[in-house]
């Protein structure tokens, strides 16, 4: 209860991970270091993956972070939050401007 907006800032975070994957393709970070997002199918990345992925972070973080330690288990190093959207992320060929 210290913080006045609770948890407002994880939704934030959610909102901009869901609207950087549909939009970009990436985020941030992974324009630094040349990753992307993409659906195991081939099609493109729409709002309902993105907003799928997104709160599947929800659920990898949830349980001590074992969602995101799955990568390195995993034979398609795929989060839980990649395999419950249909995604995975890659390298990116010849990196991504910031603009």
């Amino acid at each position: 209860m210290l913080h006045p907006f609770g948890d407002f800032h994880i939704v934030v975070l959610a909102i901009y991970g869901a609207v950087m994957w549909k939009l970009r393709g990436t985020t941030v970070g992974g324009i630094v270091f040349d990753l992307h997002v993409v659906r195991v199918d081939g099609r493109p990345v729409d709002w309902e993956t993105a907003i799928v992925r997104a709160l599947g972070c929800f659920l990898s973080l949830c349980v001590v972070f074992l969602g995101f330690i799955w990568i390195a288990l995993d034979p398609n190093r795929q989060a839980w939050h990649d395999k419950i959207a249909g995604t995975v992320v890659v390298r990116a060929k010849g990196g991504s401007p910031l603009l």
